[in-house]
């Protein structure tokens, strides 16, 4: 019941941040007086740098220098005018010879990202349709946000598939006039690139598809003139096409430049491009240093660097191999990615090749997704053959002391990345001084070894959790409610249950919790495609149970060893059963065992407050309200004792075919209504069962005067933990009295369980201020979510 929203996004980044930072591996600062190209001096130690993005090391080239710096004697250090007027003497020179290098013409601006905000929203028409690869760079990402204001659908599909964009191809059809799929050439984190001759395959097929690549990363160190991968792998730029590339990175200087194949597209983007109009004019110096660079690349000097890193860049891949790294893509580009899975793995990397004289950058989230973490490792031309290999070498020899140093190996770093285990379906093994047991039947636990572990702390005991798996684990296997459960136990040497968990794996809703008016966005697109944005999980508890699922009795010393346990078998259950995501859920917000599991690849997850009632020690009305705050008292003065007399109360066993039809009609009312909380509504089965269990009770709600039933709580007795709970409820639309009804049915839910001598209330996940102004506890909740991969929370963010 946990998904990523906006806000858990940015909390999340930064708590890996802080914890990057806090390892020394990010947010540092080098010293020294100049910088050479080939090393870095970080905290007095100097370093190979192998960090660098500027592959064929022309940022370095003393012509660039020269020219930069004779621009700031003759022209000054800016230009303060926008280009829309008049651009600086130098420009022209420098917009002619990229028109050499490219073939076609340019427009130059300021960096890439300013170069995306300035051309999509031009390009993209209001009769058009946008398709993101998951992984397209962030500034793109950001500049289609401009897009939903004028209603422009704005989809995703995951990394490089082809088959699934041919298929919203397909879906999105001739309803719109052009569809843009926005991609890199060469994608700067795993150093892959877009399948090129698929997407010409598919570009014949469907004429209104249109690209829009980023090859920031794919400039100058290949191609004719340094042009690029996407101008060199399409020969050309045709009419369906836009491209941003760089004037940075590997040209060594700074700026972007964008081409157009359609020339009124190209007239729009200049014309009025954004920041083109209202932003300053790339500096002097740039523009100097960027037109000596483009000197080079339009002289055979261009095809002797990249001979040069090509040899390099094929050395580092060759070694890699020998040693039989876990390296993401041999893509033949200068970037390469070594996996880890966990971020604290990255970051021991990081520090273990900082003793040992290299700078490389950990890949973590968001630039990846949590559970994909890595080292991210650049070839320039500022590396020798003898830094290169001494690199993997360092790579081979610290890689499995870092895994082992923080509880990591690599079958869970292959695992992580989707790749074939050596030790396919091997389970966790226990530590010697606990032995974990596993089973996939409640019935195969104890009573009392349930009871006392988890029962006691949860709306369902033994009995009422046995109903929970039977009903849905008998459903079919592809009914949306069904459930596959797993049940952990953990046992010290002396056969103390040590630990225990439950999870189930099934069907989710991936905004069930997201805004009220992003799910009725994402419902509209279910009404023709009902499992959109839904796909497997595994999570502690289940959609139909609240309170604690996640029980540990050790030894404080011996807590984080029994935990780590569990979670390692949930996370083994996950990859078994192929779920795209792991969620440990309802710990109380801030506890230890969050902050470790950031660096386990888990984020945190801020859940709906949980409400408890639990302070029973008083009599009657004036008892109950005068345990109230002053604030809440009033509250319950002015609006809730007027009402107690509208409606009538019974509490039932048992519900005749009649009561039970239309109690059920009334949770279909609350649930059609309530997008807050977003799942798929059960089916009258499973209320047929409750209804036949001894342990649930029916509360019934009656308006005086009005026949039929106004409200029902459908409540379970837990014997283990005296608790008696509202775990499901419904309720007629009463108009403005419907308020004054909702809160009858939780005073009267109070007062039975008092009356029966109940010890505990679990009220739910929602309507937390109601409860809180009948004396509820709040207790803030979270979750822990670890997902094979971004994509679906980040499509869902298209729906914001």
């Amino acid at each position: 019941m946990a998904k990523i929203n906006h806000n858990n996004v940015f909390d999340t980044i930064d708590r890996v941040i802080e914890n990057a930072k806090k390892t020394k591996s990010i947010h540092l600062y080098a010293s020294g007086d100049v910088l050479k190209g080939d090393t870095l001096t970080i905290d007095g130690k100097k370093l190979w740098h192998f960090a660098h993005t500027a592959y064929l090391g022309l940022e370095q080239d003393v012509r660039l220098k020269e020219a930069a710096a004779q621009a700031i004697y003759d022209y000054g250090t800016q230009f303060p005018l926008s280009k829309t007027y008049v651009s600086h003497p130098l420009y022209a020179g420098l917009e002619e010879k990229m028109q050499a290098i490219f073939g076609h013409p340019v427009i130059v601006a300021k960096n890439s990202t300013l170069a995306h905000i300035a051309a999509i929203p031009q390009v993209v028409g209001d009769n058009d349709a946008v398709i993101m690869d998951h992984q397209v760079h962030w500034s793109v990402q950001n500049a289609c946000q401009q897009l939903k204001t004028r209603g422009i659908p704005l989809l995703m599909i995951r990394h490089n598939n082809m088959e699934q964009l041919e298929y919203q191809v397909k879906k999105l059809g001739n309803r719109y006039r052009k569809i843009w799929y926005m991609a890199d050439g060469v994608y700067s984190m795993y150093g892959d690139a877009a399948p090129v001759n698929e997407l010409k395959v598919l570009q014949n097929r469907f004429p209104q598809l249109h690209f829009y690549f980023d090859d920031v990363h794919g400039m100058s160190w290949i191609g004719t003139n340094g042009c690029g991968f996407i101008r060199h792998s399409w020969e050309g730029i045709p009419k369906n096409m836009v491209l941003v590339s760089t004037l940075s990175k590997t040209f060594g200087a700074s700026g972007a430049v964008i081409l157009c194949g359609d020339e009124k597209l190209y007239r729009n983007i200049k014309n009025f491009g954004g920041p083109l109009t209202f932003s300053a004019q790339l500096e002097p110096a740039a523009v100097a240093a960027a037109t000596v660079s483009a000197d080079i690349h339009l002289s055979n000097e261009i095809y002797g660097l990249q001979d040069r890193l090509k040899q390099k860049v094929g050395l580092f891949a060759s070694t890699l191999k020998q040693y039989e790294l876990p390296v993401v893509s041999y893509g033949d580009t200068p970037v390469f990615y070594v996996a880890t899975a966990m971020p604290d793995t990255a970051y021991s990397m990081v520090r273990r090749l900082y003793i040992e004289g290299f700078f490389v950058n950990p890949g973590i989230f968001p630039a990846v997704p949590l559970k994909n973490a890595g080292l991210r490792i650049t070839i320039s031309n500022h590396n020798n053959e003898r830094q290169i290999t001494d690199l993997a070498a360092a790579l081979y020899h610290h890689l499995p002391l870092a895994l082992a140093e923080t509880g990591n190996d690599l079958d869970k770093v292959y695992r992580a990345f989707g790749w074939m285990s050596r030790t396919q379906g091997k389970e966790v093994p226990s530590q010697q001084q606990y032995h974990l047991k596993v089973n996939n039947s409640l019935g195969e636990l104890s009573q009392t070894e349930w009871d006392k572990g988890i029962g006691r702390h949860n709306a369902l005991d033994y009995q009422g959790m046995l109903l929970v798996e039977r009903y849905f684990g008998s459903l079919p296997e592809d009914h949306p409610h069904f459930m596959r459960f797993t049940y952990y136990r953990v046992y010290g040497k002396n056969g103390h249950l040590a630990g225990i968990a439950h999870a189930s794996s099934g069907l989710w809703k991936e905004d069930m919790l997201a805004p009220e008016v992003v799910s009725a966005r994402v419902e509209e697109v279910r009404k023709s495609d009902p499992l959109f944005l839904t796909g497997p999980a595994l999570g502690t508890g289940s959609v139909f149970t609240e309170g604690t699922h996640f029980f540990v009795d050790a030894p404080e010393a011996e807590k984080d060893k029994v935990a780590a346990l569990l979670i390692g078998s949930l996370e083994h259950t996950a990859e078994k059963e192929r779920t795209g995501k792991l969620v440990l859920r309802d710990f109380e917000r801030g506890g230890s065992i969050g902050k470790k599991l950031v660096n386990k690849g888990f984020a945190v997850v801020e859940m709906p407050d949980a409400a408890v009632f639990d302070e029973f020690g008083w009599e009657g009305i004036e008892g109950f309200m005068n345990r109230l705050g002053k604030r809440s008292k009033r509250h319950f003065k002015e609006e809730v004792l007027p009402y107690l007399q509208q409606f009538e109360t019974h509490i039932r066993s048992e519900l005749n075919v009649a009561e039970l039809e239309q109690a059920y009609g009334l949770y279909r009312k609350v649930e059609a209504n309530n997008l807050a909380i977003n799942g798929f509504p059960y089916e009258k089965g499973l209320f047929e069962a409750m209804n036949s269990h001894p342990n649930w009770k029916f509360m019934l709600f009656e308006k005086k005067g009005k026949a039929g039933l106004a409200g029902v709580m459908f409540c379970y007795e837990n014997k283990a933990a005296g608790a008696f709970s509202p775990v499901l409820i419904g309720m007629e639309d009463l108009g403005t009295e419907r308020l004054p009804l909702y809160r009858h049915m939780l005073f009267k839910t109070i007062m039975h369980a008092r009356d029966n001598g109940f010890q505990t209330i679990y009220f739910g996940l929602s309507a937390a201020f109601e409860k809180r102004k009948m004396g509820a506890r709040i207790i803030p909740r979270e979750a822990y979510v670890q997902s094979a991969d971004n994509y679906l929370s980040d499509l869902l963010q298209t729906f914001y």
